[in-house]
C-alpha cells in the first residue's frame, strides 16, 4: 500500500511538527472579499482588532448605531484599514517587537524576542516564536512549555474560570491559546498523547466554538487511545460537515458496532461528503510528502481527502477489518 503512514520509531524532529497541526480549509464558494486580505497574517489581524479596540474605547457613543456608523467611516476613510495606534504599556511594545520579528530573518527575529522579553516576560507569543524556531523537538516542547506559564502568568485574576467559555473572543487570552496548541500538537507528535489529550480538551473548555480547530486533532487521538466513549461524546457535541468528523464517526461506529446499519449510515454519509478518501485510505492513488501538504483545502475535493488521511491512516490501519470493510463498499 502506498499511503504513507504518520510516523515511525523514532521521535521526529521540529521540522515534522506540520502533522499535529489542523490545515486550514476554505470553501469552493468562498467570496474573496471575506478572505483575510493577502499577507495580512492572523496576528496582524489581531493587532488591527486590538487597535479597533482601543480607539473604540475612547468614543462616547450613545448608541450602537452611533458605534456603527463611526465604524463604517472609519473604515471607509481608510482603506479598509484600522489606524495604527502607538503601544503604551510594556506588554503592548512587547507584542510590536513580535509582530515584527514574525517576517523578519532569524538573527534579527531573536533579537527582537530578546528584547521583548526584557518589557515583559509573560510575553507568550515570544515563546512561541522560539519554540518555532527549535532544532528540535524537545527544545521546541520546553518553550512552549514556557510559553504557556508566561501566557498563564499574564492572565488577569480568576480568568480562567470568569472568561472560561470565550478565550477567543478576547484577544488578550489569544497567546495563550496559540502556546497550547502549539505545546499540544508538538506533544501529540512527539508520542506524550495523552498529555496533548489533556491540553486539547481544556482548550474546548476554554473556547467551546473551537476555533481553532484542536476538536480534529483531539478526535483523532481519542481513537488512537480507544477511548471510544470520550470520542463518541465530542462528535456529539459538534454539527461539523466535514470529512474528517464523518469517516471518523463512521471508524468509530464500526470499532463499536461492527457492520452495522448505523455504521453504514455513517459510512454512506462520508462518502457524500468526500468521495476521494477512500482512494487514499486504500492506497489506490500516492500520499504527498509532508513537506508537500496543501496549507489550505477545499471541501469535499481531494486535497480535503490527503489532509484527512494524512492524519487518520493509522487509525484504520490499527482497526482490524475496517479498510476491508472500506473496499467493499466502495468496489
Amino acid at each position: 500500500m502506498s499511503t504513507r503512514k504518520k510516523g515511525n520509531d523514532e521521535k521526529p524532529t521540529a521540522g515534522h511538527r506540520r502533522a499535529g497541526r489542523p490545515i486550514s480549509p476554505r470553501r469552493q464558494d468562498s467570496d474573496p472579499e471575506d478572505l483575510p486580505p493577502v499577507g495580512l497574517s492572523r496576528l496582524g489581524m489581531e493587532q488591527q482588532m486590538a487597535d479597533l479596540g482601543k480607539l473604540m474605547a475612547e468614543q462616547n457613543f450613545e448608541n450602537i448605531d452611533e458605534a456603527n456608523d463611526f465604524l463604517r467611516n472609519l473604515l471607509e476613510g481608510s482603506g479598509g484599514q484600522i489606524p495604527h495606534r502607538q503601544a503604551e504599556t510594556p506588554g503592548e511594545k512587547a507584542q510590536e517587537l513580535i509582530f515584527q520579528a514574525i517576517d523578519a530573518p532569524e538573527r534579527r527575529a531573536r533579537k527582537l524576542i530578546k528584547d521583548a522579553l526584557k518589557l515583559d516576560p509573560n510575553c507568550a507569543d515570544a515563546y512561541v516564536l522560539l519554540g518555532e524556531m527549535a532544532d528540535s523537538l524537545p527544545d521546541a516542547i520546553a518553550q512552549f512549555r514556557k510559553a504557556v506559564a508566561a501566557g498563564e502568568r499574564g492572565l488577569d485574576d480568576n480568568a480562567l474560570e470568569e472568561d472560561r467559555g470565550h478565550f477567543w473572543g478576547l484577544i488578550e487570552t489569544r497567546s495563550y491559546m496559540r502556546a497550547m496548541q502549539n505545546l499540544a500538537s508538538s506533544l501529540w507528535n512527539y508520542g506524550e498523547v495523552e498529555e496533548a489529550v489533556q491540553l486539547y480538551q481544556e482548550m474546548l473548555s476554554l473556547n467551546p466554538a473551537d476555533n481553532q480547530g484542536v476538536r480534529y486533532l483531539l478526535l483523532d487521538a481519542l481513537l488512537l487511545l480507544r477511548r471510544h466513549d470520550e470520542a463518541a461524546e465530542l462528535l456529539d457535541q459538534f454539527d461539523d460537515g466535514m470529512a474528517h468528523w464523518a469517516y471518523n464517526e463512521a471508524l468509530l461506529l464500526f470499532r463499536t458496532e461492527g457492520r452495522s446499519e448505523e455504521a453504514i449510515e455513517a459510512l454512506e454519509t462520508a462518502l457524500e461528503i468526500n468521495e476521494f478518501v477512500p482512494d487514499y485510505l486504500l492506497g489506490y492513488e500516492p500520499m504527498p510528502d509532508p513537506d508537500e501538504m496543501p496549507e489550505i483545502f477545499n471541501f469535499g475535493d481531494e486535497s480535503e481527502a490527503v489532509a484527512y488521511v494524512f492524519g487518520a491512516f493509522p487509525l484504520w490501519a490499527a482497526t482490524p477489518g475496517a479498510q476491508y470493510w472500506l473496499h467493499e463498499y466502495v468496489e
